[in-house]
């Protein structure tokens, strides 16, 4: 065997390295080499064709296709949704069960994301509130009118809590009230564990069975502390709209 311990090549050592241009199958001849060539490429899909041509059949016959039916081509839409843009709605409170500040805090989320949003943009998968210690001060200062304080989460059974679920029930626009009385487009302040709108005295009744709400100040509860059982706490969030923002 020859070991080839050379440092240096020349061109002849390497045989005939001339540019060969690519082609479609064997026989196809090389329209730069052979003068007698009649072929030439296709405008759109570069497959050998006849010279004088432009387009191969298949190119053709689509092109004859779109130009039969151009509505197949179009665009289904003029314009598409590139975003979703949340407003504010009203405040609105998730009353749940739980031992501590933070339990409610976490049923709370659940119990907004759960409730009902029907009107919602086909595709929109994100949320659609926010809880009263995630927004900016900004946020909250319209709708905190009337309405005092709102604090992250209170148990019913304290005294500022129970000021709260007072007012927001005095607030709602019960389904059962006369229907003289109640707005075309009624808002329901009150949620319960499940997300589901408190919206008859019935269901506030229901909210309430089975658990302790004071009588006089004697009876409440420190906010401050949790409880070994649970208890009810109420939890203000700001319900959105969402709005797609689309561009042509």
């Amino acid at each position: 065997m020859t070991t080839d311990d050379r440092d240096y090549y020349s061109p002849e050592d390497f045989g005939d390295t001339y540019y060969e241009n690519e082609h479609y199958g064997p026989g196809t001849p090389d329209a730069d080499s052979d003068p007698n060539n009649t072929e030439i490429e296709c405008s759109e899909c570069d497959r050998p064709i006849t010279a004088g041509d432009d387009l191969c059949a298949d190119c053709e016959r689509e092109l004859a296709e779109a130009n039969a039916h151009p509505d197949a081509y179009a665009p289904v839409f003029d314009e598409i949704a590139v975003g979703y843009e949340p407003t504010v709605d009203d405040i609105a409170f998730a009353v749940v069960p739980a031992c501590s500040r933070y339990e409610a805090i976490i049923k709370a989320t659940h119990a907004f994301h759960d409730r009902e949003t029907p009107d919602l943009p086909t595709g929109f998968d994100g949320r659609t509130f926010i809880l009263i210690h995630e927004a900016p001060e900004s946020d909250i200062r319209p709708f905190t009118v009337g309405w005092g304080a709102l604090p992250d989460a209170l148990p019913v059974a304290s005294e500022d809590g129970l000021r709260l679920l007072n007012k927001a029930r005095r607030r709602t626009d019960w389904l059962d009230d006369p229907l003289e009385d109640r707005p075309a487009a009624p808002w329901f302040y009150l949620y319960d564990e499940a997300g589901a709108p408190v919206t008859t005295a019935s269901d506030f009744v229901d909210l309430l069975d089975g658990y302790h709400v004071p009588d006089s100040p004697e009876e409440y509860t420190p906010p401050e502390y949790g409880s070994t059982k649970p208890e009810l706490w109420i939890v203000p969030g700001l319900a959105y709209t969402i709005t797609p923002i689309v561009a042509s």
